[in-house]
């Protein structure tokens, strides 16, 4: 009984150590059995892989926000620059735009107005007055002055009749001083101002000087051009002893032009009777015995008719549209 249960346990140790063999042959490397030869590997924690940092994404380089481009402004017209040589108006007529003796008609949207620095002392140069007539029509409405209804001297209006008849006698004296004065080219006959011809210019181009048709004058056929030669203060007068005619065809004919520095404080036209300015554009100071009608849409100067020691005088603006009437200034 006691050799079954020795030789029962030793089956179980023998059964015990086959089990375990094939652990000890993992655990244990080389041929010396486990002892200090024996290698467990470490554990390793992997590292892991760096994670890339993102480029920033560049702010978009803003385009620059542009200048806005300055409004252009238009020239302003130049002060009136006069010499020895010009006619003397004096401070009780240069203000006035419009003058006359007996009537101021107008008839559509017209505008009187003064170019910068036309100013007499402390008045603007844009006056509308009559003497010894008292009619102003067409003012109110419907044209109009930058000054408003108290820089027209009528009976409605501003009704200070001593104002236009000072700048009526003035008139005469402004009148009769461009009709003295002496002639440097005298036209024949009944001359169409556009084709006179004078030596070095062009037909049609005057440069400054006195100039005298005996009789009507026109500015028909083409475009008068007064040519000032570079010099502000160049002077032009007109002696017509009758009437003086322009007549409308746009641009092509009827005009008064200025080119290199001529003036239209400058530019003074003296007239025996009756001017009809019919161009669009026209430019001077007009002294006028009987009358005076505008059918320019641009009159840059003076209409001044008639008067006490002239004729009755009456001045017209029979323009559907209206005209732009502009005293240049000039004393």
């Amino acid at each position: 009984m006691l050799k079954t249960v020795r030789f029962s346990n030793v089956l179980r140790l023998a059964a015990l150590l086959a089990l375990m063999a094939p652990a000890a042959l993992v655990a244990c490397s080389g041929g010396g059995g486990c002892g200090s030869n024996c290698t467990v590997p470490a554990f390793h924690t992997p590292t892991p892989s760096p994670v890339p940092t993102p480029s920033p994404t560049p702010s978009p380089t803003p385009s620059p926000t542009p200048s806005p481009s300055p409004t252009p402004t238009a020239t302003p017209i130049l002060s009136c620059s006069q010499g020895a040589s010009a006619i003397t108006l004096g401070p009780a007529l240069s203000p006035f735009a419009l003058l006359a003796g007996s009537t101021i008609t107008n008839v559509g949207n017209t505008l009187v107005t003064f170019a910068p620095g036309a100013v007499t002392g402390t008045t603007n140069d844009d006056l509308i007055g009559v003497s010894p007539g008292t009619a102003v029509t067409g003012f109110y409405p419907p044209g109009t002055d930058t000054d408003g209804p108290n820089a027209i001297y009528a009976a409605t209006f501003n009704n200070t009749p001593a104002v236009p008849l000072a700048a009526e006698n003035a008139l005469t004296t402004a009148y009769n001083t461009a009709a003295g004065r002496a002639t440097t080219t005298a036209f024949v006959g009944t001359p169409d101002l556009s084709q006179q011809t004078v030596p070095g210019f062009p037909t049609g181009t005057l440069p400054a000087g006195v100039y005298k048709a005996t009789s009507s004058a026109a500015i028909a056929a083409g475009n008068l051009t007064l040519d000032g030669g570079g010099n502000a203060q160049s002077v032009f007068i007109f002696q017509i002893g009758s009437t003086l005619t322009t007549t409308l065809n746009g641009t092509t004919s009827g005009n008064v032009i200025l080119q290199n520095g001529a003036s239209a404080c400058n530019i003074y036209w003296q007239i025996g009777s009756s001017a009809t300015l019919g161009g669009a554009t026209f430019f001077g100071n007009v002294f006028a015995y009987s009358s005076i009608t505008i059918n320019a849409s641009k009159f840059t100067g003076r209409a001044l008719a008639g008067g006490p020691s002239l004729g009755t005088g009456a001045v017209t603006i029979p323009v559907a549209g209206g005209s732009l009437i502009t005293n240049p200034g000039g004393s």
